[in-house]
């Protein structure tokens, strides 16, 4: 009789799929589930068939909701920045790069809605699970110090005031650009904005960011 051969194989060893690309499956699947159902509404039996894997495959990648919450929060924050990183300033004058950077975060709000949803949803967490993010700092830090290098030529040249301090100044730029994908459809019902004209938000919130940090303002500040 010939021996009993089993057929069963663990998550990691799925014929045809690499390990990387059915994670990146996952968090994709993942993150637009938490983003429409929140934390605890998720169904995790619906991210495991979107992302053609399984639920047992959850479980063996990200130890289950918790952590496979997590890890689409990391990939989130790291994919915004890591775009960020990407825009090209050199050359430019302090006032357009400024403008540059500010453009490009009304841009990616409007443009990737899901994480605007999970922001949103972490919120309502008090960043209860941003906070166990031990790579934060590391995304981060390039991030801020990207605007920091901005507004120091700027201050250097005459350009921008010499009394801003670059946590505001970055606070501004993410709290309009949220603002404008976060609260589009709320603010469009009840004051008939038209959130058509990207090219016109996009234009006056870069403009409110600048005017915030001109040294020619007319109050002298």
């Amino acid at each position: 009789m010939a021996a009993n051969v089993s057929t069963k194989r663990t998550p990691a060893t799925v014929p045809g799929r690499d390990t990387e690309v059915v994670r990146a499956s996952l968090l994709r699947a993942a993150a637009s589930e938490f983003a429409s159902r929140g934390f605890a509404g998720a169904r995790l039996e619906a991210i495991a068939a979107e992302a053609g894997a399984t639920r047992a495959m959850i479980y063996y990648y990200f130890g289950g909701r918790e952590g496979l919450y997590i890890a689409v929060l990391e990939n989130a924050y790291r994919e915004i920045w890591l775009a960020e990183q990407a825009i090209d300033t050199d050359g430019l004058a302090p006032d357009q790069a400024l403008r540059k950077l500010v453009e490009f975060r009304v841009d990616y709000y409007v443009n990737h809605p899901v994480f605007v949803s999970l922001v949103a949803i972490e919120n309502q967490h008090e960043a209860r699970y941003l906070k166990q993010l031990h790579s934060m700092p590391s995304w981060s830090g390039p991030s801020l110090a990207r605007t920091s290098e901005i507004l120091i030529q700027g201050q250097a040249s005459g350009v921008f005031r010499k009394d801003i301090d670059v946590l505001d100044l970055y606070q501004l730029i993410v709290s309009l650009g949220f603002f404008n994908a976060s609260n589009r459809y709320t603010f469009g019902a009840i004051f008939g904005r038209n959130w058509s004209d990207v090219e016109h938000v996009r234009q006056f919130i870069s403009d409110a960011v600048l005017r915030y940090a001109d040294a020619r303002r007319p109050d002298g500040r």
